[in-house]
Order: structure tokens, then sequence, then C-alpha cells
């Protein structure tokens, strides 16, 4: 199992048709290439757009030429062998270490998955001593 930790970011739009449109727009612009995006209405009137660069600062050089609010964080990408039980074994593993995780994206392609997992920075050393383990 491959993991890394990695920038994303969070921005804050309205939600409203065009929105997701419009920060893609902006990738292709810059020509940056995203690892992940996720999109998704946060409740009234409010999005919020998540994306892993594969290129920080230029994405950061893009996102300056806007008025987003944008926050930046670090969370665990992992890239793992695709069978039954994988990630449960992973999510097991840091639930028994009394790490919270708050959100975690996994899709599995091919014989692969690819999982990213957030908690609170104040349990980052932590998970990454879990995750060093595998």
């Amino acid at each position: 199992m491959d993991i890394v930790r990695v920038s994303y970011f969070r921005i804050a739009t309205e939600d409203r048709p065009g929105e997701t449109a419009r920060f893609s727009k902006l990738m292709l612009e810059h020509d940056i290439n995203l690892a992940g995006v996720w999109s998704f209405g946060i409740g009234r009137g409010s999005a919020e757009i998540v994306a892993i660069p594969r290129n920080t600062e230029s994405f950061r050089r893009a996102l300056a030429t806007t008025s987003w609010a944008v926050r930046e964080g670090y969370c665990f990408h992992m890239i793992g062998e695709d069978r039954a039980g994988a990630l449960s074994e992973t999510l097991d593993r840091i639930a028994q270490e009394g790490i919270n995780l708050y959100a975690v994206y996994a899709m599995g392609f091919e014989m692969r998955y690819s999982a990213y997992l957030w908690c609170n920075e104040q349990d980052v050393d932590a998970l990454r001593k879990v995750l060093k383990g595998w």
C-alpha cells in the first residue's frame, strides 16, 4: 500500500448552477491537473469544492485570481490492492488507536483502490504513525 500526505483546499462557493464549471474552467485556463475534486452543497445557499491539486503552488496562484474564500489543509492518500476488506482493515486499525476521521473518500479502479482520509489536525501525527505501520 502506498500512503502519502497531500495538501487539499476547501473553496467556499455559492450553491448555484455553474459554480463547479467555473472552477473547472479556472483549472483549464491555468493548466492545473487535479488528483481529486469533490463539489457539494452544504445548505443555506452555500456549497464547497474540495480539491487536491498535483501542483499546489500553481493551484494557489490560480486561486489568487478569484474572490473565493479558501482554506488549505492536509489529508492522507492511500492506494492499495482492491479486495474485499482492504479499507475496512485500515479503518479498524485507525479506530483502535482512537483516531476520529471526519471524512473518507474512496473508490476502486481496475484492481486498485484510492482513498483519502481526513482527521483533525491534532491527530495527524498519530494517523501518520498508524498508516506508516502498514
